[in-house]
């Protein structure tokens, strides 16, 4: 296919999404990746945890939004465990996280007390916080499943999904996006242009000249062996500001984060060695008796992020035809399929609930952007 009604760059849970919503509605789409395998980077190694509640209102309405397509997309393979999600922390922060709960009208309930919050997850009744939100809709995703379902009915209505091809450039002519130069030479021409590449859409921008200020930041997963393998048990987060970090239920034991960020170029970043010190540190007053569990694994993946720590989705105002979907920042498998919605809608140029909120226009004029995040 040397021409396309729209480009996608990125096979990340995002640019499938898009290019599902894209074909069903009969535009011919071709998606470009630039590693061997579909969901290699943020949407592939992270802790697949779906959470509703979080710092805006706006994610619960695109969580509330993915669950209804996801069950389109594949009736007969249920896409979320219901864990449910246990969230912790000072009387202050548990309030504010009940209150957003119940403003976006997700189930929710208070928690009090040490023997409250470890009849949800026994690793709480050691630890001194004794405020939590229990949210029993929320859980675990199977990210291959989504991945994989996406990919096929994406195909089955004619989208190209070719992988270990990367984009070099977005082509640009009389200041708009007409299509996309491949790392090969090839050029394939589109009525339209999707930026869905993840850490890698900052320099995509700059490259046709529309920067827009996004950082990718690495952060950690732990998963931990320990003696509560036959306790299942749902999401536990802590939420204070510099405290986060969190645990679940893992394979027999437990894959848990400190929530740690720290910019990082595009690429798979290395695991810092310290970070199980991190780690410990911040189970300490969560749950003190995991701070003993042996660490079987760690790695580390990106989590890209916009100024103000929102999400990127619609048309450059700058360059007509260039279209983002960008800065998902570890809430892209919770609403990453609703998000492909939104952006299918943009690029048709209909409008949607989320057009204000998510439009890239809030972020031009932002500070400018050097190429690349230099590794610390």
């Amino acid at each position: 296919m040397r021409h396309a009604d729209v480009v996608i760059i990125g096979g990340g849970v995002g640019g499938l999404s898009a290019a599902w919503h894209l074909t069903r509605g009969g535009a011919r789409v071709a998606l470009f990746e630039r590693e061997p395998l579909l969901a290699s980077h943020a949407s592939g190694r992270n802790a697949a945890i779906f959470r509703q509640v979080d710092h805006a209102a706006t994610h619960a309405r695109l969580a509330k939004r993915s669950l209804e397509l996801l069950g389109a997309l594949a009736p007969e393979t249920p896409a979320l465990a219901r864990t449910g999600g246990l969230y912790v922390g000072s009387a202050a922060s548990v309030e504010a996280t009940l209150a957003l709960a119940r403003r976006c009208e997700v189930e929710a309930s208070a928690v009090a007390g040490a023997a409250d919050l470890a009849a949800i997850s026994s690793p709480l009744g050691d630890g001194e916080l004794r405020h939590g939100v229990h949210v029993p809709g929320d859980g675990v995703l199977d990210v291959h499943a989504i991945v994989q379902a996406l990919a096929r009915a994406s195909r089955e209505a004619g989208a190209r999904i070719a992988v270990g091809a990367e984009v070099a450039a977005v082509v640009v002519e009389r200041g708009r996006a007409v299509g996309v130069r491949l790392a090969s030479g090839e050029t394939v021409t589109a009525g339209a242009v999707l930026i869905a590449a993840g850490a890698w859409a900052t320099a995509l921008g700059e490259g046709c000249d529309a920067p827009l200020h996004l950082v990718p930041y690495r952060r950690h997963l732990v998963m931990l062996d320990t003696d509560r393998r036959s306790v299942p048990g749902p999401v536990v987060w802590r939420v204070d500001p510099g405290e986060e970090a969190y645990f679940r239920p893992e394979s027999g034991g437990l894959l848990a984060s400190p929530c740690d960020e720290a910019p990082w170029p595009p690429g798979t970043p290395p695991a810092d060695p310290d970070v199980a010190a991190l780690l410990a540190a911040r189970l300490a007053r969560l749950a003190p008796a995991l701070t003993e569990a042996r660490v079987h694994r760690t790695w580390a993946c990106l989590r890209t992020m916009a100024v103000d720590r929102e999400v990127v989705v619609g048309e450059d105002p700058r360059r007509p035809g260039l279209f983002w979907m960008a800065a998902l920042g570890g809430c892209g498998m919770t609403c990453g399929v609703a998000l492909g919605e939104v952006a299918a809608a943009a690029i048709g140029h209909r409008p949607s609930a989320f057009d204000a909120e998510l439009s890239p226009a809030r972020l031009v004029g932002a500070r400018a952007v050097a190429s690349g995040v230099a590794a610390p």
